[in-house]
């Protein structure tokens, strides 16, 4: 995929990433975003926080934050937090059937990883801690 700005990371995204749904501001379930990232070979990077990955690029934190291990990291690769989950709690998968997570979509880039072309990602945000409490004592609507 090229990106159709010709930068590096932005908030615009190439229309078939737009087909499938993922654009600013979409709201899709991690199982989901993890099946598209397979299907159509692209990564995405979840943020643990929202003014990081709206003002800063993927590049600019895999520089800052490189000597640090990336699950200590304020945002880790999808496929790693999701290894990491199941491997730490074997119900986790039972558990997003339960409560889902939804990521914020943020940003589309490419990125050059050693001496192969660019690689596609996106960089989401995850919900907070407050927002999942809520949603899960959230009453249904009579």
């Amino acid at each position: 995929m090229v990106s159709p700005t010709g930068t590096p990371e932005g908030t615009a995204f190439p229309p078939d990433l737009e087909r499938l749904g993922i654009v600013p501001g979409a709201k899709i379930d991690i199982r989901e975003l993890d099946r598209m990232g397979k299907r159509h070979n692209f990564h995405i990077y979840l943020y643990f926080e929202e003014d990081l990955a709206k003002s800063s690029t993927l590049k600019e934190d895999l520089q800052e934050y490189g000597d640090v291990p990336d699950l200590e990291r304020p945002f880790v690769r999808l496929d790693a937090f999701l290894r990491f989950a199941t491997e730490s709690d074997p119900l986790f998968t039972r558990r997003l059937d339960e409560l889902p997570l939804v990521i914020e979509v943020v940003a589309y880039g490419e990125i050059g990883i050693g001496e192969r072309k660019p690689v596609a990602y996106i960089k989401g945000l995850m919900p907070f801690l407050d927002e999942l409490t809520m949603e899960e004592n959230a009453s249904p609507a009579s």
